[in-house]
């Protein structure tokens, strides 16, 4: 089951999008800021970063930053309601504004990541895969 780490400082925020993505498949990790997901994906690697960009401490840009430098590979979604904020994007990492459509959201951690299951009305199920989980890019990586 694909590992998604899911970092916003808005807790109401994290509970939608927690019980939206676990109903699709994910196992689904949540942290308050970037220094708490700093440390969750030391001790358990994610597939796959969802970050605010606007939080206290450590912005959601710094947070990508820092946890490319532990895997440079890793894939995110960065989320704002100001695109101008966020400025460009690493590679890798795709872009939301607020408010988020939740299917597009599905869609793309699909073709980002693969796993979940498809969401009412939705139609996921084509099979592009563009990731994979991390174990496989760990092991890519060290080659």
């Amino acid at each position: 089951m694909p590992h998604i780490l899911l970092v916003d400082d808005e807790e109401a925020v994290r509970y939608v999008f927690e019980r939206y993505l676990s109903i699709l498949g994910y196992r689904i990790t949540t942290a308050r800021d970037g220094a708490e997901a700093l440390g969750m994906h030391q001790a358990d690697p994610a597939d796959l970063i969802i970050t605010d960009f606007r939080m206290p401490y450590m912005d959601g840009g710094e947070l990508l930053a820092r946890l490319r430098r532990i895997d440079p590979h890793l894939p995110a979604i960065l989320i704002s309601a100001n695109p101008v904020d966020a400025g460009p994007l690493l590679d890798g990492v795709r872009f939301f504004s607020k408010p988020v459509s939740m299917p597009a959201l599905s869609e793309t951690i699909a073709a980002m990541i693969g796993g979940g299951r498809p969401g009412p009305g939705e139609g996921i199920g084509h099979g592009n895969r563009v990731g994979e989980p991390n174990a496989l890019r760990s092991r890519q990586c060290a080659a």
